[in-house]
């Protein structure tokens, strides 16, 4: 197989062939062409997006089991929103998971996207490519999907109900199903694959192999059968459920790295017992190497938009830099919601710094909030920035110092609108009380600019949404 670095230096000219080749010609030379591959000057090449289809809703789907994957206009509309956003700020890749169904594969692959369906994720997938952005497919690999399969095919099975044993050649025939179907029904450019979110077999003979290994298997069978059918797609791995801490697991990495495009560390695990193993770790590797980007306010499913403000433009502006100095050249950045203001910010903030890691945050949270409240009015832009990190640092102070991965507002799987568990299970009676005093002082702040500001609707709505943070804190308290 061709080393990964070369093939990303080379590009794929070739045209697929095979049991995966169903997009037509012109639209594998479409995709081809825009591989993303290594630029000059200083910016992550994998300047990705990565969530479930409706996250990014402006408006919440309150009734909904999680995860929901209702796709209408109205979605349509945000993606539609997002696309020409992601373009200008530089953003290149989204990974979405929910294209095809939402928790459980159909025994019969082929029946789970309906025809209205399959045209609406159509005109999804023809606003990203006409705005240059790649769409990767969340793919489970032998578990997050298969649920139903084991149901009925129950040999599939060794103790974990949610994941087939790879020691059983029929459990690879439904993995190879189902990738074939992923690229026959859209035009998708690749695949972000999860291996480990619902654990792991653990029989006798799948309990030989180590965490990283037995992960590593299961990967790089799915990614050699993509490249040997399709090499111009992208195939990527996103950790989530895995750990890179250890550096006996670096042989099963680097080998893993041999076949994928990027891998991402979700929560930044490779730094946790040394800092500086990441280095090391993405120096190893064939493949280029990246996070989802620091902190990330999970999206929640459920809840008005207003009712959080909780930016992150210090934290991950500070660990992508530091990211793309060890090396890092990859980010799937989470979902945010633009109706929200912090996500707005957040998304914004982020977009920027992938595009360019060696400016400071601080000056991309200038620019950003100079666009958005439409001032250069130098005194009214550095009070926006000190009232948008000091809204941060409130809430932040009170986490692990580096914390990485989602953060949930609401209890994640869910059909109602939940409690502000980030308020409730993150801070301790102590904590929620000093950072709702933070709040009020910053909320005053944001009410003194509200006359200053251009855009003075969007201080209001910031105002808004602190002060529904406040009455959480109220409940929360008790």
């Amino acid at each position: 197989m061709m080393n990964r670095r070369n093939l990303l230096k080379a590009g794929a000219g070739a045209v697929a062939t095979g049991v995966l080749s169903s997009c037509s010609p012109s639209t594998v030379e479409q995709q081809t062409d825009a591989r993303p591959r290594e630029q000059t000057g200083a910016s992550f090449l994998h300047r990705g997006y990565l969530g479930w289809i409706t996250d990014l809703a402006t408006h919440p789907d309150r009734t909904a089991m999680w995860p929901s994957m209702q796709l209408d206009d109205d979605l349509l509309a945000d993606y539609r929103r997002k696309f020409e956003l992601m373009k200008r700020l530089g953003y290149n890749e989204m990974s979405v998971w929910g294209l095809y169904v939402s928790r459980a594969w159909p025994v019969d692959i082929e029946s789970s996207v309906s025809t209205e369906r399959g045209e609406k994720v159509e005109q999804l997938l023809e606003m990203a490519h006409q705005n240059g952005v790649r769409v990767y497919s969340g793919l489970g690999v032998y578990s997050w999907g298969f649920e139903e399969i084991i149901k009925q095919n129950p040999e599939l099975s060794r103790g974990n109900a949610r994941a087939m044993c790879p020691q059983n050649e029929q459990s690879w025939d439904w993995m190879r199903r189902v990738i074939d179907f992923v690229f026959e029904r859209f035009p998708i450019d690749g695949v972000s694959m999860q291996s480990a979110d619902q654990g792991r077999c653990s029989c006798d003979e799948c309990s030989r192999y180590g965490e990283a290994e037995y992960h590593a298997l299961l990967n790089v069978r799915c990614a050699e059968y993509i490249r040997q059918h399709l090499p111009e797609k992208t195939v990527a791995v996103n950790s989530w459920g895995m750990k890179f801490d250890e550096p006996d697991n670096l042989e099963a990495l680097v080998r893993m790295g041999k076949t994928v495009d990027y891998i991402v560390d979700t929560h930044d695990s490779s730094r946790r017992r040394d800092p500086a193993y990441r280095r090391q770790l993405i120096g190893s590797l064939d493949c280029a190497f990246g996070t989802t980007g620091g902190p990330q306010v999970e999206p929640p499913q459920h809840w008005r938009r207003d009712r959080w403000f909780l930016p992150t433009a210090k934290r991950q502006g500070q660990h992508l830099a530091a990211l793309y100095e060890d090396g890092g050249r990859a980010c799937e950045y989470f979902f945010h919601i633009l109706d929200n203001p912090g996500d707005e910010i957040s998304f914004h903030m982020a977009g920027r710094m992938l595009a360019d890691p060696a400016t400071p945050w601080e000056n991309h949270l200038r620019s950003t909030l100079q666009e958005l409240f439409e001032t250069t009015n130098e005194a009214v832009l550095e009070s926006l920035a000190n009232l948008v990190v000091r809204s941060e640092d409130a809430y932040f102070q009170h986490l692990p110092t580096g914390i990485a991965g989602t953060i949930s507002l609401e209890p994640l799987v869910s059909d109602e609108p939940g409690p502000p568990v980030y308020l409730s299970r993150r801070l301790d009676v102590e904590q929620r009380r000093g950072y709702g005093k933070e709040i009020e002082a910053v909320r005053d702040g944001f009410q003194k600019l509200i006359a200053e500001a251009p855009r003075r609707e969007k201080v209001e709505k910031i105002v808004g949404c602190l002060g529904n943070v406040l009455d959480d804190l109220a409940n929360a308290s008790g």
